[in-house]
């Protein structure tokens, strides 16, 4: 009698599949889509570096190393202070008593609203040498510098730019340390403790080793952020007399006349670094991502502090006050001044800087429109994209077959809108100058470049959002509706999206948040015919109208303010009801 076998779990439909049915096409040539947006620009760069050196050499002059060194001891000290107070804040919140109820998980990612030039300009209000808010308290009132008429800090120093790095990179770094912290099961860690291992051996020798893939991770991230980061070296670095590698490129395309090739050169390194630094990522760590004890949401007991419970609280505080609250302060005084000046000028305080930014500048007016509609552009398809390839994986059963195809869907999702992460931006804007400024595509100065290089920075995030919207919801679902005969696009629609809502909607913000406020490939690809914030920000300071530089610079602020809390508030009015 031949074998036979039974099923034992529950029953399942058969379904179509990648490339039989309309949903896994559409997937598919999303996912290829995609594929060409990221390779297509970073190929021309290659093969541009590779095979067009150049009629003098490379056209790179010979400070070029200067700028080197510069840029590795600043990315390279800064993602190490970063990674080691991110982390700290992650353990207060995550493992000891030390939280902050209510505010302590929000507190360390709420400057993640403020757009990088917003938080570098706030403390140039606050810690300039001459005119510095800080700088004059410390002068005026407790005689530090007395006389001098500059001092005691300065913020345009290599001190003032590794600070500022720090502090720009923290929120990131706390977001993934965080979440590894709350995978692990702390009954492991409590085990450890109950076997005579204090807290510190028992962090040295179980949490460290567990979460170590996730510490590289961030690490990394910091180190690539870093490395593309332009607002803090434009502004503080000019200042300093300290270049880096992303400003240079940017000097490059901005000169007359413009070096085209050193930039493309300049890029093409900052490619070969990204990329080797994910080569030792994948090779010593190979599943990229933290080990996972236990099941998820878990939390044990947290550690007491007992006294030091306060001087972590004001570690968390310390930090939003120095990256957030202060320098918004300082902007708001300075924004109402009719000139920037040492003496804060009371009697003669008024908005009047945003009166001409939002009513009377035609220039601030049309940028603030084109990056509103960017914006909301954007957000809304990377959005829709990232939820459309993340709900179809989490139905989808995976596939067979050779190479990248042999892993499920959602492994092939990750693979591919993961990619993007790692191209600085500067790069990104050097990159899809070579594809997309000659025929057939010549895009260069108008807004759709600026949103195709923004789905490219951007998608990493929408599709990590929507990833997370998408875990929540049990695959039972979409399996009970295809029992009923639902296609799989009605069972997208009806039952996945709606359930996946308040996730995409969290996602939707950080989106627009980042794209209304990036400046790094807005200052490269934007052109003088339709400008957007960042470039006009930029273009504010280098004319030293300060100002309206912090007025329009807090208008976006309120914006992205405004937006977090609407959607914080609908989220939390849909859980309410659920509950």
């Amino acid at each position: 009698m031949p074998n036979m076998q039974v099923a034992s779990g529950p029953a399942r439909m058969a379904r179509p599949g990648w490339f039989s049915n309309p949903i896994g096409l559409l997937a598919t040539a999303l996912l290829i889509g995609v594929g060409f947006l990221v390779l297509y620009p970073v190929f021309l760069l290659i093969e541009r570096v590779i095979a067009n050196p150049g009629e003098d050499g490379l056209g790179i002059d010979a400070s070029i190393w200067g700028t080197l060194l510069n840029t590795f001891l600043i990315v390279g000290g800064s993602s190490i202070l970063a990674l080691a107070f991110g982390s700290l804040l992650a353990i207060i919140n995550e493992r000891t008593d030390g939280s902050i109820r209510g505010l302590g998980t929000f507190m360390p990612v709420a400057p993640l609203m403020l757009p990088s030039i917003t938080g570098v300009l706030g403390w140039v209000v606050l810690f300039d040498p001459r005119v510095g808010m800080v700088n004059v308290i410390l002068r005026d009132v407790f005689g530090f510098a007395a006389g001098s008429g500059e001092g005691p800090i300065n913020v345009y120093s290599w001190g003032g730019m590794l600070l500022a790095y720090t502090v720009h990179l923290v929120p990131a770094i706390y977001l993934i340390i965080a979440a590894a912290l709350r995978s692990l099961d702390p009954s492991v860690e409590e085990a450890s403790r109950i076997f005579g291992a204090g807290p510190i051996r028992t962090w040295w020798r179980v949490t460290l080793p567990a979460i170590r893939p996730a510490l590289f991770e961030a690490w990394l991230l910091s180190v690539i952020n870093a490395i593309a980061m332009f607002a803090v070296p434009v502004i503080l670095g000019t200042g300093a007399g300290v270049e880096v590698i992303s400003v240079s490129i940017w000097t490059y395309l901005t000169q007359y006349p413009p070096n085209q090739q050193a930039a493309i050169v300049l890029a093409g390194g900052m490619l070969a670094v990204v990329l080797l630094l994910r080569g030792i990522q994948w090779r010593l760590v190979p599943s990229g991502r933290q080990a996972v004890i236990g099941g998820r949401g878990v939390r044990g007991t947290m550690a007491s502090l007992g006294a030091l419970r306060h001087v972590a609280r004001a570690i968390v505080i310390g930090y939003i006050l120095i990256s957030l609250v202060l320098p918004l302060i300082g902007l708001f005084i300075v924004s109402l001044e009719p000139f920037w000046t040492a003496n804060v000028p009371w009697e003669r305080l008024s908005f009047s800087n945003y009166t001409r930014i939002l009513t009377q500048n035609p220039t601030t007016i049309r940028a603030l429109v084109n990056s509103l509609i960017l914006a909301a552009m954007g957000a809304t398809i990377f959005m829709a994209v990232a939820a459309f390839l993340r709900l179809y994986a989490r139905q989808s059963t995976g596939q067979t077959g050779k190479g990248l195809f042999s892993r499920s869907f959602d492994g092939i999702v990750d693979f591919v809108t993961s990619m993007p992460a790692t191209l600085p931006h500067s790069m990104v804007g050097v990159a899809f100058i070579l594809a997309f400024s000659r025929w057939p595509l010549d895009l260069y100065g108008t807004i759709w470049i600026l949103l195709l290089a923004h789905a490219v920075m951007e998608l990493p995030y929408a599709s990590a959002s929507a990833k997370s919207a998408a875990s929540f919801i049990g695959r039972e679902l979409a399996e009970s509706s295809r029992i009923f005969r639902a296609s799989e696009g009605t069972t997208m629609w009806r039952i996945l999206v709606p359930l996946a809502l308040p996730g995409l909607a969290a996602g939707w913000v950080l989106v627009f948040i980042k794209i209304l406020g990036e400046v790094t490939a807005s200052a490269i690809l934007a052109g003088t015919s339709n400008p957007v914030v960042g470039s006009v920000l930029l273009d504010l300071w280098l004319q030293g109208n300060f100002p309206m530089m912090t007025a329009f610079a807090l208008i976006i602020w309120v914006i992205t303010s405004v937006l977090v809390i609407l959607v914080l508030w609908l989220n939390n009015r849909n859980l309410a009801r659920a509950r």
